[in-house]
């Protein structure tokens, strides 16, 4: 794909796409995109867990799953006007892949510092199939990694909350 931009693209999907902005830090993008989600999650994300009410919990799994189509739509939209295959300034996967990182996990700080940590080096890493995934074509290509990422990291930190009895 040819450098530079195709197409001019909307404020508010420039704005998405690289997390307000975030994407455009001129060392590691990816990992300040992340710090940014974790922080906006921290203040608007109410502590949801697996044992609330039913319509609660559907709620927010369908928010959640209405933020991830839309982040592969932003993702391609943006891929398409920067004319890179996942341009490091979209960062919007990273949002998708921590919102799902710390899925009904306790919102205390050590959960979402380790949900951090271990979430870019996750997504830095890209174990199977991340890797493969990044393959697939447009926006989802570019979500997808990062979703497993975030499963990853959701299921590490539980593991980790058992064994160290958090």
């Amino acid at each position: 794909m040819p450098k530079g931009p195709s197409r001019e693209l909307s404020p508010l999907v420039a704005f998405l796409a690289t997390g307000a902005y975030l994407g455009y830090s001129p060392i590691a993008p990816g990992t300040a995109g992340s710090f940014g989600c974790a922080v906006l999650l921290w203040f608007v994300l109410p502590a949801i867990t697996m044992a609330g009410p039913p319509l609660v919990i559907a709620g927010f799994a369908i928010s959640v799953a209405a933020f991830v189509i839309l982040s592969m739509w932003v993702a391609g939209q943006a891929e398409h006007s920067f004319g890179e295959k996942d341009a490091s300034r979209i960062v919007i996967d990273e949002f998708a892949g921590y919102l799902i990182a710390v899925a009904f996990l306790p919102k205390t700080i050590l959960v979402y510092a380790a949900a951090f940590i271990i979430f870019r080096v996750v997504d830095i890493l890209k174990p199977f199939p991340a890797a493969r995934l990044e393959s697939v074509p447009g926006g989802a290509g570019i979500v997808l990694d990062d979703l497993v990422a975030g499963l990853y990291t959701n299921v590490l930190v539980r593991i980790m909350l058992l064994v160290r009895g958090w």
